[in-house]
């Protein structure tokens, strides 16, 4: 196995793993930690690898979209502007030209006071989790083809009847411990 720095800055963990087996055709490459300014390396390590594994590991680029990232999406001058300035649209429609795909994805984020984790494996539906209020597991309220936004989760925990982590603490709710 290689260890490459891919980020000319030095950033702390953006890499390129590299695999050399006994037979080419098994070799393996894995970007970690990469981020919209590596990109350019991903698309040249992915052509020269042709039909080999390429991965990305951990990629740094948010799921939520800011002014610049929406704007970015939309193409024309204004959304190459828009990437230009840091956008991720073209970084992230790079990579989809290039055949990537998620295989696994976890994210966390905090919904009705509680913590939520989305779980997304290949070939399957997006399942979201809400920690119960013993904080000991996670309990599935939910599925989702596509990756469910903040407002079909919060719908998820209410028809589930799960109230306002606030409200469960002071009595004024169910406490939610399934």
């Amino acid at each position: 196995v290689e260890d490459r720095s891919v980020d000319e800055s030095g950033v702390d963990g953006i890499g390129l793993w590299m695999s050399q087996n006994t037979s080419p055709a098994d070799d393996v490459s894995c970007f970690v930690q990469p981020s919209q300014e590596t990109v350019d390396a991903v698309e040249t390590i992915s052509e020269q690898a042709g039909d080999r594994l390429v991965m990305l590991l951990n990629p740094q680029w948010r799921n939520v979209d800011d002014a610049l990232d929406s704007a970015s999406k939309q193409g024309g001058v204004f959304g190459s502007f828009a990437s230009f300035l840091g956008g991720k649209g073209n970084s992230l429609r790079r990579l989809e030209e290039m055949g990537f795909d998620n295989v696994y994805t976890i994210e966390g984020y905090v919904c009705k006071g509680g913590n939520i984790r989305l779980l997304k494996r290949f070939g399957s539906d997006w399942i979201v989790f809400a920690e119960n209020d013993s904080l000991s597991d996670y309990i599935k309220v939910g599925t989702s083809k596509t990756r469910p936004t903040y407002q079909e989760v919060d719908k998820l925990l209410d028809d589930k009847g799960i109230a306002l982590k606030y409200a469960r603490d002071i009595g004024l709710a169910p406490k939610f411990d399934e």
